[in-house]
């Protein structure tokens, strides 16, 4: 199993995993995304096959709990910045988050992000010191439209800083507030159990700044995430940059998968059809062989069969025989059976997509055969064509992270022109080869 490293944003996305555990009944649902949603996410944001993501995060159980952790971390986010009020803001960010939020998201995702938690952080702590003693009143509307307009639409503090942008809001003329702030201020005093008579001037000064301050962070959340959720698509991408190295490990674990080796190929001593066997050939040996100095990955595999009967070697002229009426006839029917095969996804190597995979073996090669080539389809998924001239017969076909060609030519001797035998051939080959391949998108050629 591969070790994973440890990082800070890994601390706050598993601590993000806390808010399925101690959300309040009644509060927004936050839930740990499921295995599909995983592998679907990560998919749509890497542009790879889920087919593929699923393959790899399934067999890379680590992996996948990284991979789920940023999925869980960007749909909270998003629940926050989507929430319908401050209300359902403090249900999502609870304090299991809360404790290590500033630090972390500063740390390691965009500091936007982390001004945002940050802010929702010091709301919940001002709501939690007055939520058992007041009425949470609505949202004060016409107090935060001059809010909004004092901070300047920025979030540093270039126009207003919450406290002055607060104080401009609530300025006496206004009036609303004041009203507010005053019966919310006897709410406090009666439920704490104070005499109002006898609350000196200190006492009473720290318990109207308490109520202040509540409206101050209140307004500053709501603030914040109005502003932040026009950057929303880039602060989720900021998350995802955090999991750059696990998206580079998915890469190369997929690349791997698809490597090709020998076992993909025609094992001659069990994979040939009844009637069939391998001549001697002193080009072939019939083994699977990598190609050298190419730029992609291509193996190959070339031997040369017979279905002729009744034949014999004679190594004196280096040749097949067979007798008949007490004389050798040589020649007999046999084809040249060619196999070739790259990985179906190749990696970019240079420009805007860098590091990036591209299906460069898949449908759209198949549909260029069809097109240019003379190339007819095989089934209706465009995952295999077939050509077939005079003496020549050739399959190309993709499943999995491969895609392959099988060609038959050179055919000689007897029945050299029966090409129904010849494609039977062809395509009995593409369908052993297709199942030895992991059949993850594709259908075997028929």
């Amino acid at each position: 199993m591969r070790k994973i490293i440890f990082s800070p944003v890994l601390l706050f996305l598993s601590i993000l995993i806390l808010l399925f555990f101690s959300l309040t009944a009644g509060a927004v649902e936050v839930t740990p995304p499921t295995t599909a949603e995983v592998v679907d996410e990560v998919a749509r944001f890497t542009s790879l096959s889920s087919d593929l993501t699923q393959l790899v995060l399934e067999s890379e159980p680590e992996l996948l709990a990284k991979f789920g952790k940023t999925v869980f971390g960007v749909q909270v986010l998003n629940q926050l910045l989507e929430a319908k009020d401050t209300e359902a803001m403090n249900s999502i960010f609870n304090l299991a988050v809360s404790n290590l939020a500033d630090y972390l998201m500063e740390q390691a995702i965009h500091p936007a992000v982390g001004t945002f938690l940050s802010v929702v952080k010091t709301y919940k702590a001002s709501l939690e010191v007055v939520r058992d003693y007041i009425i949470i009143p609505k949202f004060d509307n016409d107090t935060y439209i001059r809010y909004k307009k004092a901070r300047g639409g920025v979030l540093k503090y270039s126009y207003a800083n919450p406290t002055e942008a607060f104080e401009q809001a609530t300025f006496a003329p206004f009036g609303g507030y004041y009203l507010l702030k005053e019966k919310r201020y006897k709410e406090l005093i009666k439920a704490k159990g104070y005499n109002p008579e006898l609350i000196g001037d200190k006492l009473e000064a720290s318990l109207r700044r308490k109520i202040d301050d509540f409206w101050m962070k209140r307004m500053e959340a709501k603030y914040v995430q109005e502003l932040l959720k026009e950057s929303q698509d880039a602060l989720v991408k900021s998350i995802w940059k955090t999991a750059q190295s696990e998206i580079d490990l998915l890469n190369k674990l997929i690349l791997e998968l698809g490597s090709i080796h020998a076992g993909l190929f025609i094992d001659l001593s069990k994979d040939l059809p009844e009637g069939w066997w391998v001549m001697k050939d002193k080009y072939w040996d019939g083994k699977p062989r990598k190609i050298k100095d190419v730029e992609v990955e291509t193996w190959d595999q070339w031997f040369v069969v017979s279905d002729g009967k009744g034949y014999e070697w004679d190594a004196k002229n280096g040749s097949y025989f067979r007798m008949v009426d007490q004389e050798k006839f040589y020649n007999p029917p046999n084809a040249t059976v060619m196999v070739w095969m790259i990985p179906r996804f190749q990696e970019i190597l240079e420009g805007e997509y860098k590091g990036e995979l591209y299906d460069s073996g898949g449908k759209d090669r198949i549909q260029v055969f069809i097109d240019h080539l003379g190339f007819q389809p095989i089934g209706s998924l465009g995952a295999a064509c077939i050509k077939i001239t005079e003496y020549c017969v050739e399959l190309s076909f993709y499943q999995g992270m491969y895609a392959c060609n099988v060609r038959i030519n050179e055919l000689c001797g007897e029945g050299r022109a029966d090409m129904p035998k010849y494609e039977k051939l062809v395509r009995y080959f593409a369908k052993v080869i297709a199942g030895k391949m992991p059949a993850i998108v594709i259908e075997n050629p028929k």
